[in-house]
């Protein structure tokens, strides 16, 4: 049985959305949403309740202080970080009126674990004009299909219903104004018959039981600053498992060294800003011998490393497009490292995704 309908998971919302939603600072340096150069200000709760948390934060990379952000249209990318279902469908409706009644969820075929999509134009799915309240649907997908959103979350609310669903923190109508390329990452754990494990909280994060899932939202700004020469490189940390972390890239050639692209990066945070620009497409050699290493600065060690190979082969961003002057997106999601494998959850990995598509 996996009914459940739950409303408001964990959260990490910043900069317009801050000021919309009355909260504190959640963790670093979150980019979002609303200022060039990015402020440290983001709120969390879960399961229904609130709470915050606040602290300091770090960038890395080149470039100063004043950088400022170069115009563009609107765009947004949703990325699935869901880390104990296979896909997931999202229903967005407008808050607080919106029944369902009438939408159809997005996508239609489902988004499966680390994949990416750009809604586009964003009147596809988005209700324009007002806050809007993303659900985050699983389960049996196929058992969906002809439904709309208001019967699909009726559905996942009968009992032994093979669907499970759960409200996401609401947007304000602000945050689909600003001229800038969104990101929307759906987190942690939705639930559902069988995901209980002993390792349940490195696969969901602490607060993660069967009662209370950890489905979330991250909402972060990318930005769109490239370098000719370069590539441009950002993380966004989507991964309610991991603790704060460093990530470091090693370079598919042996004579390079691992380079450092983001420092004390915290759940909820996107970093560095500017982004990355330490490495040209060159000095990456092999591309599918990249690794993406998270590292415990305390223990000096690397607690994981996920390789290009696995990153690109759940990427719609083709390997020979990554090249100079062009401006990627790395987002953490799954499991916390180090957590061992054969539970309910997806590992710890990356979607990469183009910063401006």
């Amino acid at each position: 049985m996996l009914h459940r309908v739950l409303s408001i998971g964990w959260a990490c919302l910043g900069g317009i959305l801050l000021a919309a939603l009355g909260g504190a600072g959640c963790s670093q340096d979150h980019d979002l949403l609303g200022r060039d150069p990015p402020g440290a200000a983001s709120t969390s709760g879960a399961g229904g309740g609130t709470g915050a948390t606040a602290s300091s934060a770090t960038t890395t990379g080149t470039g100063g202080g004043d950088a400022v952000e170069p115009p563009g249209p609107t765009k947004l990318t949703v990325v699935n970080g869901i880390g104990d279902h296979d896909a997931v469908r999202f229903c967005f409706l407008a808050y607080p009126d919106g029944t369902g009644a009438g939408v159809e969820p997005w996508p239609s075929a489902g988004l499966a674990f680390a994949r990416a999509r750009v809604i586009e134009p964003l009147g596809a799915a988005i209700p324009e004009g007002t806050s809007v309240q993303a659900h985050a649907i699983a389960g049996d997908l196929d058992g969906t299909e002809g439904l709309d959103c208001a019967e699909i979350l009726a559905l996942a609310a009968e009992p032994a219903a093979q669907v499970v669903a759960a409200g996401l923190p609401v947007l304000p109508a602000s945050v689909f104004a600003e001229e800038k390329s969104l990101l929307l990452v759906a987190t942690g754990c939705l639930g559902g018959e069988g995901h209980t494990h002993d390792g349940e909280k490195q696969g969901c994060g602490d607060a993660y039981t069967a009662d209370t899932p950890t489905a979330g939202l991250v909402a972060v700004a990318m930005s769109r600053r490239t370098s000719f020469d370069r590539l441009s490189l950002q993380v966004a940390h989507a991964s309610a498992a991991t603790p704060r972390v460093h990530v470091r890239l090693a370079p598919g050639r042996a004579d390079a060294s691992e380079a450092a692209v983001a420092q004390d990066l915290s759940y909820g945070a996107i970093s560095p800003f500017p982004p990355f620009t330490g490495l040209s497409r060159g000095d990456l050699g092999t591309l599918e011998e990249v690794e993406i290493e998270t590292y415990d600065p305390l223990e000096a060690k690397v607690t994981s490393s996920v390789p290009m190979r696995e990153i690109l082969a759940n990427s719609d961003v083709p390997a020979d497009s990554i090249a100079n002057g062009q401006g990627f997106v790395l987002v953490a999601i799954g499991a916390a490292p180090e957590t061992a494998r054969g539970g309910f959850w997806h590992p710890l990995t990356y979607a990469l995704l183009w910063a401006d598509p």
